[in-house]
């Protein structure tokens, strides 16, 4: 049991600071962030919520640990759960850090059609969750 607790806690640890950034991310968005904003940017009736959404994401640069609380915070408040699914692959996939350190190694014209391949399964992911859920 020690060793299992032992290992669990040296997984845990070095995301535990991530984890906590998107609970109180997530927090402020469900207490602070007014309804009828998140509605009329990325609520189910408006047929632009999920690019906006993959757009919004890249400056975002959302880990895996904090997505879950931050979506669960804004699906809360009304945003599709296509767009959130958007925003969450658009975060993790064209994260700012990525990009640039993409752009170093290859040509630009490679890094933009990552780019453009990732916006383009996050749009397609998004729509497909709305249309299925």
């Amino acid at each position: 049991m020690k060793l299992a607790f032992t290992a669990a806690w040296g997984s845990l640890r070095p995301i535990m600071g991530y984890l906590l950034i998107g609970v109180a991310l997530g927090a402020a968005i469900y207490g602070y962030m007014p309804e009828d904003f998140v509605l009329k940017i990325a609520g189910a009736d408006n047929p632009f919520a999920v690019p906006v959404a993959a757009i919004l994401g890249v400056p975002l640069y959302i880990r895996a640990e904090t997505a879950i609380p931050i979506g669960i915070a804004l699906m809360g408040k009304g945003m599709s759960i296509g767009a959130v699914i958007a925003l969450i692959i658009g975060g993790a996939g064209m994260a700012i850090p990525e990009m640039s350190m993409l752009a170093s190694i290859f040509k630009k014209k490679l890094v933009a059609m990552i780019v453009v391949t990732i916006f383009l399964t996050a749009v397609a992911g998004g729509y497909l969750f709305n249309i299925l859920l």
